[in-house]
């Protein structure tokens, strides 16, 4: 897990790797969260109060959960995540419960054990008023107490809200206006003409606000993302090599043939391209093969034995996202 105490721009670039390998389409946002995120943590004890951020804007496939994956794997562990929405019931009781006895993840304990995690609070609009003001109370005091009295800083942890108030409107500003200070101004006067606590965002760092985008973003933005990978190890995507079922997972995941995650694991992927490279294979075809995504060499003048080779050992992933052994 990498440090502040590492270069600065390396520790950035790795967390902007990490992150892009789940999200499509969002360079921009994922570029200011990796800033805004690491700055905070390297500031360190310097700083009296928690990490406050807010996510935005269209949630497609689960993107706003994607956007924190990066810092949980560089950065960060994952302290918990809560779905506020649906449980209001539940929320003070469960969420804030400081007794050690407290079945599941109270967030008191988990502070407790985990004062440097991070902590996903889903839909925080949809959360209970008490519990929203017990939350403001906490991040403005910057620690919680202990049975014991004792006071905990939370000057180490960093809380992601996430919300899909305004997703529409946000997503269309973030088209639009590609400078992150006025784009987290703007973000916050949709988020509050469309009735979001006013009182919560007062809390907040930075607001890190996804575009809307268009079918064909999607599927250029994943085509190019393959197309570097391969290039990554010397190798050539050949032109119209890109099986268009894949494509079209991108714009509509319900598609037949389903692929189980077209996102793929990318260092599995990596590993089989390095394989083919190893192999000898120069130029390659990415096609939809029983619901698996498997690499064909094409290149004029290999061997067909290497063809059919190569067809037999590159099983693609399983339906569970890994590749399998055949």
């Amino acid at each position: 897990m990498s440090t502040p105490q590492e270069d600065p721009a390396q520790v950035k670039r790795g967390l902007v790797a990490l992150t892009r390998k789940r999200i499509l389409g969002q360079d921009a946002a994922v570029e200011v969260f990796a800033l805004e995120a690491y700055s905070h943590i390297a500031l360190g004890p310097l700083q009296r109060r928690p990490g406050v951020f807010l996510i935005a804007g269209p949630n497609v496939e689960g993107d706003h959960l994607d956007l924190v994956v990066g810092l949980v794997q560089s950065l960060k562990r994952m302290g918990g995540l809560y779905k506020l929405a649906g449980n209001p019931g539940e929320d003070i009781a469960h969420i804030f419960s400081s007794s050690p006895a407290t079945e599941g993840s109270s967030l008191l304990q988990v502070l407790k054990d985990s004062p440097d995690g991070v902590f996903v609070l889903q839909d925080i609009d949809r959360a209970h008023p008490n519990l929203r003001t017990h939350l403001e109370q906490m991040w403005s005091y910057g620690y919680i107490v202990d049975e014991a009295g004792k006071l905990c800083s939370l000057a180490d942890a960093i809380f992601i809200l996430t919300t899909e108030v305004a997703q529409d409107e946000i997503g269309e500003i973030a088209r639009t206006d590609p400078d992150p200070a006025r784009l987290h101004v703007e973000c916050l006067k949709a988020l509050v003409d469309a009735g979001f606590p006013a009182s919560l965002l007062r809390h907040v760092d930075f607001t890190i606000s996804l575009k809307r985008l268009t079918g064909g973003e999607l599927a250029r933005a994943y085509y190019n993302r393959l197309a570097a990978l391969v290039a990554s190890h010397g190798l050539v995507l050949e032109e119209g090599g890109l099986d268009a079922r894949i494509l079209l997972q991108v714009i509509d995941p319900t598609a037949e043939p389903t692929v189980p995650d077209i996102m793929l694991p990318w260092d599995t992927l990596s590993d089989r391209l390095a394989q083919a490279k190893a192999a000898g294979v120069g130029t390659v075809r990415l096609i939809l093969d029983d619901e698996l995504i498997r690499i064909v060499p094409v290149e004029r003048g290999t061997p067909q034995w290497l063809i059919d080779a190569f067809a037999a050992v590159d099983p693609g992933p399983s339906a569970d996202g890994e590749a399998t052994d055949e």
